[in-house]
């Protein structure tokens, strides 16, 4: 499984119009205020090592670059895993000037780039990710890939107890180019193969926000997974501890993970408990406007509405009282700048509601409601969660929405709906598989999302 996984990362990282066909590992690399240790033997590319950084000035390991060596496109890549420090850098040294472009390890995100690389960086599972620059290799007499202060920064003082990542498996690939290859063209204007994207985690218990020992537990399994967006069960916080609330967000944001306030009861669908839920919003968007420095991203309701009595003899009526609401946290959501997030199941778009005279299919009416829907796309299979979501995903698109993957792991029948018995490794390869096919076909999509916390820790490996 590893094998093939690091097969389809790498040919992923390259636009189509260019060809990896050759990698060759690097194994002369020189360290500059690095201590390199053997950590263990089952990484994604296989053995990989602790990076540790000590003293000051920059922390690199440096592969010098033979004369018969400095031409044509190549790529550089590594895999690297946070370990205390966040940032990394992939780099290459030319006319005596190393540029560097830069790798967040908690967002999966690029940071600040050189203009002769055209860098990328994949999701890998389990914290992992496949950082890489194509770059023009006439002249390059060295490559480098250290460890950052911050980005765009290399220089810091290392601590080898705290200012750590692992690595594994770095390389160098050729790349057979072609006339419209945007790296054989002009590596300088090629555009990051990277997407913004969400590893979210729901979060149905606020013992997290409210106890310090509970909060470094969903930290450090959040950061070990590689999500970085936590849907919080907010209502207790809401109403009874802005500080703890507060100290929570500031806590996750320092470290690149974003949080959702999640308020969710099947029975506030109905008229006459509208008041409960919006009053939760108003407390929140108090907290924001009280809080500037450390809000949360968007207000996450999960109502599922067909869980009340009415709904199989009064679908209609419900849905519309849904939707009523829906527009009503949306206006006063706006005002602050907080997102609005909707929790949907996948099957809905097999029922057609009347509105406003007009009938539509609930996940269109859903979809438009709300700014992102967290789609409970509840199956166990790579194709089964990209086909279920097809239509959903094809509707957000054409409306410039959001739409996020969500699957499950509690131990519930029907055994097709949950990964409980495949384990969390079969569902991390089956993400990243998802996560790499959908793109551009579906420009809605924006990641995926794991439903629920207290069962995927301690579901099986």
């Amino acid at each position: 499984m590893i094998t093939i996984c690091k097969k389809i990362i790498l040919f992923s990282i390259i636009s189509v119009s260019s060809t990896l066909i050759f990698a060759a590992p690097l194994n002369n690399l020189k360290s500059f205020q690095i201590e390199s240790l053997i950590a263990g033997d089952d990484g994604p590319g296989g053995r990989y090592y602790s990076w540790r950084a000590f003293s000051s000035g920059a922390h690199d390991r440096i592969q010098d670059i033979a004369v018969e060596q400095r031409s044509g496109s190549k790529v550089l890549s590594a895999y690297f895993k946070d370990t205390g420090r966040r940032w990394v850098y992939l780099g290459t040294r030319k006319s005596g000037v190393i540029h560097r472009s830069y790798f967040d390890l908690l967002n999966g995100n690029v940071g600040e780039a050189s203009a002769d690389h055209s860098p990328a960086v994949t999701w890998i599972g389990g914290g992992w990710y496949r950082v890489s620059i194509a770059y023009n290799a006439e002249n390059v007499t060295s490559v480098h890939l250290g460890i950052a202060g911050y980005n765009g920064s290399p220089y810091f003082k290392g601590q080898p107890g705290v200012d750590r990542v692992y690595l594994s498996a770095p390389d160098i690939s050729d790349v057979q180019e072609r006339a419209d290859s945007p790296v054989a063209a002009n590596p300088a204007t090629s555009s990051p193969s990277v997407r913004a994207s969400q590893k979210g985690l729901w979060v149905w218990r606020a013992d997290p926000v409210l106890n310090v020992e509970k909060r470094t537990e969903l930290l450090t399994f959040m950061l070990n997974k590689g999500l970085d967006t936590a849907y919080i069960d907010a209502r207790i916080p809401v109403l009874n501890n802005h500080y703890m609330l507060s100290e929570f967000i500031r806590t996750f944001n320092s470290r690149g993970i974003a949080v959702e306030l999640m308020f969710g009861k099947p029975e506030w669908v109905l008229r006459e408990n509208h008041h409960e839920v919006l009053n939760l919003i108003d407390q929140a968007i108090e907290y924001s406007r009280r809080n500037p420095d450390a809000r949360p991203t968007a207000i996450h309701l999960d109502i599922e509405a067909h869980l009340v009595s009415q709904w199989p003899e009064q679908r209609d009526w419900v849905a519309n009282q849904l939707l009523d609401l829906m527009a009503e946290a949306r206006s006063r959501t706006a005002v602050v700048g907080l997102r609005l997030v909707a929790d949907m199941p996948v099957w809905w778009d097999s029922f057609t509601v009347s509105r406003y005279g007009n009938s539509r299919p609930l996940h269109q009416l859903i979809i438009d409601a709300s700014d992102r829907v967290a789609l409970m796309d509840y199956r166990d299979t790579e194709q089964r969660i990209i086909n279920d979501a097809n239509d959903e995903l094809r509707y957000a698109s054409s409306q410039n929405k959001q739409v996020v993957l969500g699957v499950e792991t509690m131990c519930i029948p029907p055994e097709l709906i949950t990964f409980c018995e495949e384990g969390s490794a079969n569902m991390e390869y089956v993400l990243q598989r998802v996560h790499g096919q959908l793109p551009p076909s579906h420009p809605s999509y924006q990641g995926f999302a794991v439903h629920h916390y207290e069962s995927y820790r301690t579901m099986r490996r």
